[in-house]
């Protein structure tokens, strides 16, 4: 019950604040009437959007067969065909990706633009003043847009979310996967947690 209500503040804070901060910015867009051409800017490298592919593959197969195993009688799970098929592929799809979360974080260690990767997405002072000035720019307070570094404090924040979030999903799914195994060497009420854990967490993600 009460990993359900922290979830639910949870969820219901971290999107809200999304929400009114992405409309806020398109609102601003919107009224700006943007002109002129893209400008790409290429800030990772083939590693790097390897694998955020492969993160962004899992993440939906996960996404959508989890949904399908919550909800066994819903329109979603009859895309899958049977449980079983849902399972394995969710399964396939979380081995995935811890194993690419584990390759990061080797490539982090090892690799010389990984660690840029890794020092440039930590948070630092200049970010709270960034938010502040970002959410007066599209208040339309002030003329001065932030100039941001390589990434912005959004970017940062959902990267840090991803970690935090990668390591919740790896414990309570396998907790869930080898129950049995858990449950003789933890408390039964560890399993209930970890069901609302990672189905809420789900949510949140």
């Amino acid at each position: 019950r009460w990993t359900r209500r922290f979830y639910l503040g949870l969820i219901f804070a971290v999107i809200g604040a999304m929400l009114l901060h992405n409309l806020l910015i398109w609102y601003r867009k919107a009224k700006a009437h943007r002109q002129g051409h893209r400008r790409i800017v290429v800030r990772m490298d083939r590693k790097q959007r390897y694998q955020h592919l492969t993160l962004l593959t899992c993440f939906r197969v996960l996404v959508f067969t989890g949904f399908a195993l919550k909800y066994p009688d819903s329109w979603l799970a009859s895309l899958f065909i049977n449980e079983s098929v849902r399972s394995t592929l969710h399964r396939i799809a979380g081995v995935v990706l811890i194993a690419v979360s584990a390759y990061h974080l080797v490539y982090i260690l090892v690799d010389k633009n990984g660690r840029k990767l890794f020092r440039d997405m930590m948070p630092v002072p200049k970010d709270v003043s960034d938010i502040l000035q970002n959410v007066r720019y599209y208040l339309g307070l002030t003329s001065e847009k932030p100039k941001f570094a390589r990434f912005s404090y959004a970017e940062k924040a959902e990267y840090l979310a991803l970690v935090w979030g990668m390591f919740v999903m790896a414990v309570t799914g396998l907790s869930l996967w080898f129950q049995v195994w858990v449950g003789d060497i933890a408390p039964r009420w560890w399993l209930d947690v970890a069901t609302a854990v990672h189905f809420y967490e789900a949510v949140l993600a």
